[in-house]
């Protein structure tokens, strides 16, 4: 095949699963979170919605994500959805200790975190994702 749009690497990313200690604890204040909704509404509608959104906003978390990275784009999909971004889009790289931190500014600004995408990612595979996008940016 050999085209440009074969995937160079993909990796799976589940937190919950990887650290059970920040899991019992996230647990226990989302539990916290809906026992104070319903001791300040007491309605267990209020309670239901308030542990439904928190953990909404936290699906990045509880759920499994799987990545895909080739020379054009990263593909992101968590549960249903499927998020694809051009790697065009970004100007550079950024790695930390929980993945990369792909930004769309050659200079880094006050607001980068909410201009770029971050890729989850362990310590392997962070230095697998790093070299694959040097070659992508250097070109």
């Amino acid at each position: 095949m050999g085209d440009s749009s074969e995937v160079f690497y993909s990796w799976k990313v589940h937190p919950i699963a990887n650290s059970p200690f920040k899991a019992i604890l996230t647990l226990i204040a989302v539990a916290a979170c809906g026992g104070a909704a319903f001791e300040f509404t007491d309605s267990c509608f209020m309670s239901v919605l308030a542990v439904s959104l928190l953990c909404g906003s936290l699906i990045q978390f509880f759920a499994p994500t799987d990545y895909k990275i080739d020379r054009e784009k990263v593909e992101i999909k968590i549960l249903f959805k499927t998020r694809i971004e051009p790697l065009s889009k970004f100007k550079k790289f950024i790695a930390d200790d929980n993945g990369i931190f792909l930004s769309s500014e050659p200079e880094s600004k006050v607001l980068d975190q909410f201009r770029g995408l971050f890729l989850l990612a362990g310590p392997d595979e962070r230095e697998k994702i790093a070299g694959i996008l040097r070659g992508v940016f250097e070109k």
